[in-house]
């Protein structure tokens, strides 16, 4: 059938208009003028085809779609970059090609695939400049059925937890919602299928592999006694399912810390107008993960540190100034992974901790006396901001001056089995740092004698183990009146002896008694804001992953444990916290 004249003007205008399009783009116009001259054209085509329906598959599944990407990029005030210029033009080429071939009367067979190309790096580009992770679809062929559909899932993996999800729309209409990904594409994509699980049912399989590995530590220690090749080797089996089991299963309640930092520069920003402060934050490591039970744990701390440093840290801008500071303040918040355990750091250039302030505010609180602050170094002073009640602030409001904060910290910070430290130079600024473990459900732990009973220790926080004995020529043991001190490759380090902190659990018979009398015993030794300290132990027997449980507190009325776990053989083993055991060192 003849193509009727009519529509053949019609598409030879649509055409010169296409070409005209992009030679504007090839002249480097803004997206606004490109963005106009496309509503144009569909304007000229909808008039036009109120007479005659007669459909024009560039302009219905093509043209539209650019029509809706440079409405949405210029609501959006994005520049017409490079990148833009050489796919839209690309795009419009394509839609004047493709009037051409209907006007010579052999309409392009290739057209679908070159559609399809087109389409898959709008889509693209739309997630681009919605600043989407690409590597989430490194093509949109990924997609299946309704891209619009697609989107909105991209936007539930990416967006908040607790927002509305939402595919987005322009002038009404949704963005590449007529776009059909071929499936023999030769673009493979690389984005992974997923499946929404239920977080109780992760918990539930955690609990599970829990137990799984205190059946496989069983299996251990009944192979050792059994003396068994076979079980043996079923043990390692179990082992390495078991390992890998794990490691997989906490990979899913893995989250970036992003998405808690984020949210804390919105939050310095209100408070600093609240309280007339100029403070600008920079976060890095973003991208570091952490089990999303610790993740909701710290956020809590981290909190009351950012409101501190805000409210505490940083001086009015004026005070800055007279003080040869840069008017704006600067907060950093700086995440990364060391030995096993993620570092976060929290550093402002402000006024720093003013020690003698805070040593007369401990004296006249009662909590510390005048003999104990005149032998208080300017770190221990330090840690007196810890100690509950006890606020500098001169005032009460809505930041500061309650008696709570960082007391608060530290309590939180120790209940995830994690520490904090802070550092500062008065009139330079103050840094506090955090230590956190990577998860919550297992521990690796050196296992330990004393007194005849287990006892276990993080590897993280062990330096070294070091075998004494009286006939060591390289480790030289003083004994006074005080305690014990090892020196060894230059290094002084105090010793802590079982009695101290376990009491009657601990063995009878001295550490320097055993000395003398040529017998050899295990140090464990560890570092603590730079000291090195060492743990006297009967024994080492291994390493090895644990389940941690909680103790009640009458159980642990000193706070010296962090926890227990059974072992292999039923037996109970205490997990010590060697933080707390460093109250009870004699120096």
């Amino acid at each position: 059938m003849r193509r009727k004249a009519s529509q053949t003007t019609h598409l030879k205008a649509l055409a010169e208009k296409a070409q005209h399009i992009e030679a504007l783009i090839g002249d480097t116009a803004s997206l606004g003028n490109v963005n106009e001259e496309i509503e144009q054209f569909m304007t000229f085509h909808e008039g036009y085809q109120a007479n005659d329906m007669t459909p024009y598959r560039a302009v219905d599944d093509l043209l539209l779609n650019i029509q809706l990407l440079t409405d949405y990029l210029a609501a959006e005030d994005c520049e017409l970059d490079e990148m833009l210029s050489e796919l839209l033009a690309r795009a419009i080429h394509a839609v004047a090609e493709d009037f051409r071939s209907f006007i010579g009367g052999k309409p392009n067979e290739e057209y679908s695939e070159i559609k399809e190309a087109l389409l898959a790096e709008m889509a693209t580009c739309f997630l681009n400049k919605e600043t989407f992770d690409i590597r989430f679809c490194e093509d949109t062929f990924a997609f299946e059925g309704d891209v619009a559909d697609e989107l909105a899932y991209l936007c539930s993996l990416v967006e908040p937890e607790g927002q509305e999800n939402t595919s987005k729309t322009v002038s009404g209409r949704k963005f590449l919602s007529k776009t059909k990904a071929p499936t023999n594409s030769p673009l493979q994509s690389n984005f992974e299928q997923t499946t929404r699980v239920k977080s109780q049912l992760l918990e539930k399989l955690m609990s599970h592999t829990e137990e799984l590995v205190q059946i496989r530590n069983m299996m251990v220690d009944l192979a050792e006694q059994e003396d068994n090749q076979r079980l043996t080797e079923l043990s390692n089996k179990l082992m390495t399912i078991s390992d890998n089991m794990l490691g997989d299963l906490l990979k899913t309640r893995m989250r970036p810390i992003g998405n808690l930092l984020s949210k804390y520069r919105r939050m310095v920003r209100d408070l600093s107008n609240e309280l007339g402060k100029k403070v600008d934050v920079e976060i890095i490591g973003e991208n570091i993960e952490l089990d999303s039970n610790v993740l909701d744990a710290i956020n809590e701390p981290m909190t009351h540190l950012v409101r501190n440093a805000v409210d505490h840290g940083f001086e009015m801008p004026d005070e800055r100034i007279d003080a040869e500071k840069p008017m704006i303040g600067r907060l950093l918040i700086h995440a990364y992974n060391e030995s096993g355990k993620v570092v976060i750091n929290i550093q402002d250039d402000g006024k720093g901790i003013d020690t003698q302030r805070v040593l007369n505010k401990a004296i006249s609180t009662g909590v510390i006396s005048q003999e104990q602050a005149a032998r208080m170094s300017d770190k221990e002073t330090m840690e007196l901001i810890f100690h509950s009640g006890l606020s500098t602030s001169e005032q009460v409001s809505s930041v500061s001056g309650r008696g709570v904060g960082m007391d608060a910290v530290k309590r939180k910070v120790e209940e995830i089995k994690g520490t904090v430290d802070i550092y500062s130079e008065f009139g330079i600024g103050t840094e506090v740092s955090m230590m956190f473990p990577l998860t919550m459900a297992t521990l690796k732990v050196a296992l330990l004698q004393i007194g005849g009973l287990n006892y276990a220790i993080p590897s993280s926080e062990i330096s070294g183990i070091v075998g004494v004995s009286r006939d060591d020529d390289e480790i030289a043991i003083r004994f006074d009146n005080v305690a014990a001190t090892m020196l060894r490759k230059g290094i002084v380090t105090p010793l802590i002896e079982a009695k101290d902190y376990l009491g009657a659990l601990a063995n009878e018979e001295s550490f320097q008694s055993l000395y003398e009398q040529g017998k050899s015993v295990s140090v464990v030794t560890f570092k603590d804001r730079g000291q090195h300290w060492g743990l006297v132990v009967d024994d080492v027997r291994a390493f090895l992953d644990i389940v941690i449980k909680p103790l009640d507190k009458s159980m642990n009325q000193e706070k010296i444990f962090s926890g227990a776990t059974v072992l292999g053989n039923g037996d109970l083993a205490l997990v010590i916290n060697l933080k707390k055991v460093l109250r009870f060192a004699r120096y």
